[in-house]
């Protein structure tokens, strides 16, 4: 559990103004302190496709080659290279992305970003179960939530 807030606030940090110099630190997955949840295999090997690219693109900010909001818009378009879009995961991602200009922007902190990230995560956890139709595959949603320790939507 540890190592998944490490590592959302790692990936938060993508966006996040100083957060990752400070951290110094990509994220990587590891074991996880709580069991696997009840994915299908083609589904978890997505989000951990999305997690390598999301630690790649972390040390590509620290280096300084690219900045948060690049980083941002490339994490998106491997999200659409590897899982494709659907609505609940394009919502998801525009959330994200507007989290981001605002800390890129000062006009929140890095645990505002957490803070509102995960409400609107949870927030999809609640309505998941009366959407519809339901996306087959929403992997950067599960993605998102596995960073915060958090059941994936539609398991």
């Amino acid at each position: 559990m540890k190592r998944q807030l490490i590592a959302f606030s790692l990936l938060g940090s993508l966006t996040a103004c100083s957060a990752l110099q400070q951290l110094g630190v990509p994220i990587h997955s590891g074991a996880s302190s709580r069991p696997a949840q009840s994915a299908s295999p083609r589904a978890a090997g997505k989000v951990d496709q999305l997690l390598a690219e999301a630690n790649r693109l972390a040390d590509k900010v620290k280096s300084g080659e690219l900045t948060r909001t690049a980083a941002a818009d490339q994490l998106n378009a491997a999200r659409l290279r590897i899982a494709g879009g659907n609505p609940v995961d394009n919502d998801n991602f525009a959330v994200y992305r507007q989290l981001t200009v605002e800390r890129d922007a000062g006009r929140i902190d890095s645990d505002a970003f957490r803070a509102k990230l995960e409400a609107h995560l949870r927030e999809w956890m609640r309505r998941w179960p009366k959407y519809s139709p339901k996306p087959a595959d929403p992997a950067f949603s599960n993605f998102l939530l596995k960073l915060y320790g958090l059941p994936p939507l539609g398991y």
